[in-house]
């Protein structure tokens, strides 16, 4: 149920579903939100007049209601969030250690697998119980070394990437620790099965053909037979290597199932998947940006993605998703390093350019939301996002030179 409210009623808890104007003629990427923090209701009032709130997703106008729970919403609350208990720059040089130990790990996996050897679950639960810790700690750490593209092979980068954005969306879910393991497991095994796959299919640049298609769609039920062959592997993931590629409108594959048969950590790994090839550059294809990955995925909704599992996500990665590129008011060019749960409109950046787009010699750390209390308030806020290598930027070489990262 929808209901128009003059801007003066609204607030926090409530669930923006349309404003007095398009939302293309807005700052706000993404039709529909929670109101959250202070910084977005000052937004939605310098901008409009009115607003459509929806009811069934956040607080009504005239009652004194809490923030929506989990069951009372489409998206989680970010006062219901675990506290970060160790701050972005802490967490770096252990979560530098994690991925690497992950990256070393899965490359003898998908070798094992390729002579014919089973996988040890215990050897898998012990290093994503190591990624859980870091994640429960601070999650933007081990999201912002998923966007380098490290030197890795893709198939072993993109297996640890989506470990890592499944285990930073279930910390945000509330997951508990054994879930949290239980999902990543999946997230990191998702597509062990693509070894059984032969090579110049898995390496084709462009369209494959029908054939071509059918055999490259064999790797879920190869997935599966591998981790049933294999021990201590959660039946949780085994289902994941299957049914990852199943869609809610039951054009997926491998048996065309609808949403309601997909299992739920399919769902969110199946998502996940997704936004990760999409905005990674692999070969001749070049990786689109998180927030357009975000709103074609959005747009997607109940046909391909569980909507709900989508909204979330999009609240759990903002609207500046960490790694991405933007330009403020001022003209200068940053990288988001750090999103805070209070200021989601105002993250931590690298700035590396200055408002005539020279490179800063050296980069500054900037906290955006400290920034806008002593700044020009159009100065210091987002103007836009831009492609990661916007201005000759290479995000993988400014973080390692600037953050205390390992080459």
């Amino acid at each position: 149920m929808k209901q128009k409210i003059d801007i003066s009623e609204l607030r926090q808890g409530m669930y923006v579903s349309g404003l007095d104007r398009p939302w293309l003629e807005s700052p706000f990427p993404f039709q529909g939100f929670l109101i959250n923090s202070d910084i977005e209701l000052d937004e939605l009032k310098e901008l409009c007049q009115f607003v459509y709130i929806d009811l069934e997703r956040g607080a009504a106008s005239t009652s004194e209601k809490e923030l929506p729970t989990k069951s009372e919403s489409n998206t989680v609350s970010d006062q219901k969030q675990r506290p970060y208990i160790v701050k972005f720059e802490d967490e770096i040089p252990p979560a530098q250690e994690l991925r690497s130990e992950a990256s070393t790990y899965m490359e003898q996996v998908f070798r094992d697998v390729r002579a014919g050897k089973s996988i040890e679950g215990k050897q898998v639960r012990k290093v994503v119980a190591g990624m859980v810790a870091s994640i429960l700690r601070n999650p933007d750490a081990l999201v912002l070394l998923s966007s380098l593209r490290e030197h890795d092979e893709f198939a072993v980068a993109h297996s640890i990437n989506v470990c890592t954005l499944c285990l930073a969306f279930g910390r945000y879910m509330g997951f508990s620790a054994n879930e949290l393991t239980e999902l990543g497991m999946g997230g990191l095994l998702h597509d062990v099965g693509e070894i059984r796959v032969p090579t110049n299919i898995m390496r084709r640049e462009g369209l494959l053909s029908k054939e071509e298609s059918l055999l490259m769609q064999t790797h879920t039920t190869h997935g599966a037979d591998i981790l049933r062959n294999s021990s201590d592997i959660p039946t949780s993931a085994i289902d994941i290597a299957l049914t990852h590629h199943e869609r809610s409108n039951g054009q997926g594959y491998p048996e065309g199932i609808y949403e309601k048969e997909i299992g739920y950590y399919s769902r969110i790994v199946g998502m996940i998947d997704v936004y990760d090839s999409v905005t990674t550059s692999h070969g001749h294809r070049h990786g689109i940006s998180s927030t357009e990955a975000l709103k074609n995925m959005y747009n997607w909704r109940d046909t391909l993605f569980d909507a709900k599992l989508i909204e979330n996500f999009i609240q759990c990665l903002g609207i500046y998703p960490i790694g991405s590129v933007v330009e403020l008011g001022s003209g200068e060019v940053g990288i988001v390093i750090s999103v805070s749960l209070e200021h989601r409109l105002l993250p931590k950046l690298l700035l590396v350019r200055d408002s005539a787009k020279k490179a800063y010699l050296p980069p500054k750390i900037i906290n955006l939301a400290q920034y806008t209390a002593q700044k020009h308030r159009n100065d210091y806020e987002i103007r836009k996002v831009l492609e990661s290598d916007a201005y000759g930027i290479d995000l993988k070489s400014y973080l390692l030179r600037e953050l205390p990262l390992e080459a």
